[in-house]
């Protein structure tokens, strides 16, 4: 009896032991859970301090980043490898000083990017103004960002060319007349060109060219133009390229006009153009002009050196004779294509091969700034 009282007793303590343990096991994960949620809470309200800061700071950053974006009226897209091109950007911050129009927003093309992406910053900024620095290549890139809207194009001139410029009748080497007709000028609105090329595999590429498109000789003379020779002689570099690539074959071509019947040619080279004044005040296309809402086509057929003497020669003399190698034509589209894939240039740029063009005029589609 005494051994099953013991073990009776000896149950019971292991009993009461395993409550206690269990209890105490019990009450640690309540403490612990209430700790834990404790921890929760804390963590939630830090949370949410964080997330009220960070909201905080990010309108801050808005806030002044549009405060900077609105100190910005003017844009200066500028080529930094040409010539006199520290000269300039110190020339147009200068300016903008003397006129009390805030600091100048100043962006650098690249050799891969002439513009395209520095104008669009410069327009996604909200600046009333942007001067395109350099050649004729950055004024069409950035210019080409710019029709359409309000924002004015001004326009110094530092490339070969300079087509536009001097079609605008601006002093080609006035920088400071250029750059305060910029910030301070008459306006005037022009017409740009909506050129779509396709390519030989069948692609569509659009731009818009402010002075001249096309094919054939004119674009093998700008695609093989030297450029040691340009630093040297400007724009008469063209003439030596010009002289090698006169010798080539002509090809079959349609040309349709204003959505008429396509006629067929045998060409040499083709231009599209928006006005036509060339270097040294030499008139291409004399009826081309910017704001006359019509492109004008060169269609040029020489089948011999002796045709293209007779092509200079016309040109010089200001078109008086009408020759059957060398005919223009108005309206305000034209479509052509090629027999085969022909080199393609924009405003002095090379674009590659192209198998057909669709150029359409846009009526007052830019805002220049001119002298007043």
């Amino acid at each position: 009896m005494n051994s099953d009282f013991t073990l009776e007793m000896l149950l019971a303590v292991i009993a009461l032991v395993a409550v206690v343990a269990v209890g105490a096991v019990l009450v640690w994960n309540h403490l612990r859970v209430r700790q834990l949620s404790r921890q929760m809470e804390r963590l939630r309200a830090e949370r949410q301090s964080l997330v009220a800061r960070v909201d905080q700071l990010k309108t801050q950053v808005d806030e002044q980043t549009g405060d900077a974006q609105g100190r910005h009226d003017v844009a200066l897209v500028i080529n930094p490898v040409k010539n006199n091109a520290d000269d300039v950007r110190k020339q147009v911050a200068a300016a903008t000083r003397d006129m009390g129009m805030g600091e100048v927003l100043v962006l650098e093309t690249t050799q891969d990017d002439p513009g395209t992406r520095m104008a669009a910053d410069a327009r996604a900024a909200g600046v009333k103004v942007v001067i395109a620095a350099g050649g004729d290549g950055t004024v069409r890139t950035v210019a080409e960002q710019l029709v359409g809207t309000d924002i004015r194009l001004g326009i110094v001139p530092m490339g070969t060319g300079n087509l536009l410029a001097r079609n605008l009748s601006l002093p080609i080497d006035d920088f400071d007349t250029c750059i305060n007709a910029a910030l301070s000028g008459a306006t005037k609105k022009i017409d740009t060109l909506d050129v779509r090329f396709e390519d030989p595999d069948g692609e569509r590429h659009r731009h818009t060219t402010l002075v001249i498109g096309g094919v054939g000789l004119d674009a093998e003379v700008m695609g093989d133009t030297r450029d040691d020779l340009k630093a040297k002689a400007g724009w008469l570099a063209y003439g030596e390229a010009g002289l090698r690539h006169l010798p080539g074959d002509r090809q079959d071509a349609t040309i349709a006009i204003d959505g008429g019947s396509a006629r067929r040619y045998k060409i040499r080279s083709v231009l599209v153009a928006n006005c036509g004044t060339l270097q040294g005040g030499l008139e291409l296309l004399p009826d081309a002009k910017l704001d006359d809402g019509l492109l004008d086509v060169m269609v040029l057929s020489p089948r011999h050196v002796l045709d293209w003497a007779r092509i200079a020669a016309n040109t010089v003399i200001g078109h008086r004779v009408k020759i059957p190698v060398m005919e223009t034509l108005q309206g305000t589209r034209v479509q052509i294509r090629f027999e085969t894939p022909i080199v393609s240039q924009l405003d002095g740029d090379s674009t590659g091969e192209v198998v057909g063009i669709d150029a359409r005029l846009i009526e007052d589609s830019l805002t220049v700034m001119l002298p007043r």
